[in-house]
């Protein structure tokens, strides 16, 4: 089940990454099936599945926006300046990722117990770097035994 559901999310983000497909359509498997995964990397109950996708979906909505504003440049840098001005410009989108989720911790800290809640952000972050290694064709990387959060 976790291999289906870590295929099909990866499936999905590269359809998105490549633009085969586009439009609202792709955007809602490609949130579903990240909330399958979370669902079951973080083992919530029902109830919690039921309370943590609204918040989820504000979340995740937050954060593409603020992501999409900064986008950061192509290519490298031809001089220090601008080495300098990509290094400053990766810092902000950084701390703007961070200031998100400082305003979302209450919330989902209200859904999830303690253990669900310290695996959370560990758990996007390995989503994050699945759909990143995926998108520069890395592959999968090594298997994580069965271990739901790593």
């Amino acid at each position: 089940m976790k291999k289906f559901v870590l295929s099909l999310l990866i499936g999905l983000a590269a359809l998105s990454a490549f633009g085969q497909e586009k439009g609202p359509k792709v955007n809602q498997r490609f949130f579903d099936a990240k909330i399958r995964e979370y669902v079951y990397r973080l083992n919530l109950t029902d109830q919690q599945r039921d309370a943590f996708i609204p918040i989820y979906k504000r979340y995740s909505e937050e954060m593409q926006a603020a992501m999409a504003e900064k986008k950061l440049p192509k290519g490298r840098p031809a001089t220090s300046e601008e080495a300098a001005s990509l290094a400053k410009a990766r810092i902000e989108r950084q701390q703007l990722a961070q200031s998100i989720r400082m305003k979302y911790i209450d919330e989902f800290a209200a859904v999830l117990e303690p253990d669900q809640m310290n695996r959370l952000f560990k758990v996007e972050s390995q989503i994050q770097e699945k759909l990143k290694n995926k998108k520069n064709g890395k592959g999968h990387g090594p298997r994580n035994n069965g271990n739901r959060d790593r």
